[in-house]
């Protein structure tokens, strides 16, 4: 079967074709060098870096359309000297560049329609539905349980984890690489879990979800083969044990498929 969604070499970035040729990112945190800088680290502006990479990115593909699955500011709670100063204008460079932005407000994004008024399309924390030929995608944060409508979809897509593996070498030393996960579930008792009981019939069939890397290379995120199921970080979706993270398929920005997560523990 043709893939509902492609995935841009070496970049945390999804692209759908057709009707509109849309780019999706996740986690951008414009901002957070500021919270850094409060606690004593000296880091130079990255936020502008982001955008510049968002930019070309656009560019290249010639996308019309741009779709941010939450968090695209750092600050929570509140509006950080940073992003009252700079977010809007660096939206604005986007904006002049596609069509329509869309943004779906994750648990850092509080208060952001102060800065950037009605220079993006806002939906719904709990995702909106997307139409990929004869497919339905749907999109969402993960902060928060999705909406019932996003259980007739063919895929759910959502951020908010910043999913890294962290692999431990020979001789000691670490790294931690940003990676997508693949993931499934039985379609009834993701519906069940939703209608919190409230109805029993349920339609039959695996949901599959696919879990972005954060846009913000700066931001570790967690480190999946190394944390337990329940994990607070990991949000209500994933915390529910509807989708048993062991079994997640991992892929990293190239592509390389690093197997189950269960069989990348012994290698933290």
């Amino acid at each position: 079967m043709r893939p509902i969604l492609f995935k841009i070499p070496e970049a945390p970035v999804l692209m759908v074709e057709r009707p509109v040729k849309t780019l999706i990112i996740s986690d951008v945190h414009v901002g957070f060098e500021e919270e850094l800088h409060e606690i004593g680290f000296r880091v130079p502006s990255q936020s502008w870096r982001l955008i510049e990479e968002i930019k070309q990115l656009i560019e290249k593909t010639k996308a019309k359309k741009l779709i941010i699955l939450g968090d695209l500011k750092h600050k929570v709670p509140g509006i950080s000297k940073t992003e009252w100063r700079y977010l809007s204008s660096m939206v604005e460079d986007v904006r002049r560049m596609v069509d329509e932005v869309v943004l779906v407000p994750g648990n850092h994004d509080a208060s952001i329609s102060k800065i950037l008024g009605d220079s993006v399309i806002y939906a719904p924390s709990r995702g909106f539905m997307i139409e990929v030929g004869e497919h339905k995608v749907g999109l969402f944060h993960g902060h928060t349980w999705p909406y019932m409508l996003l259980s007739n979809a063919d895929m759910l897509v959502m951020g908010h984890i910043h999913p890294v593996v962290r692999l431990r070498a020979e001789l000691g030393f670490t790294i931690r690489k940003r990676v997508w996960l693949n993931l499934e579930t039985d379609r009834s008792s993701f519906v069940r879990r939703l209608r919190r009981k409230h109805g029993s019939k349920a339609p039959r069939g695996r949901l599959s979800l696919l879990v972005m890397p954060s846009f913000n290379d700066f931001l570790s995120g967690v480190a999946v083969n190394t944390i337990s199921e329940g994990h607070e970080l990991l949000g209500p979706l994933m915390k529910s044990g509807l989708f048993d993270l062991s079994k997640a398929e991992v892929y990293m920005l190239d592509g390389t498929h690093l197997g189950k997560v269960s069989d990348l523990r012994e290698f933290a």
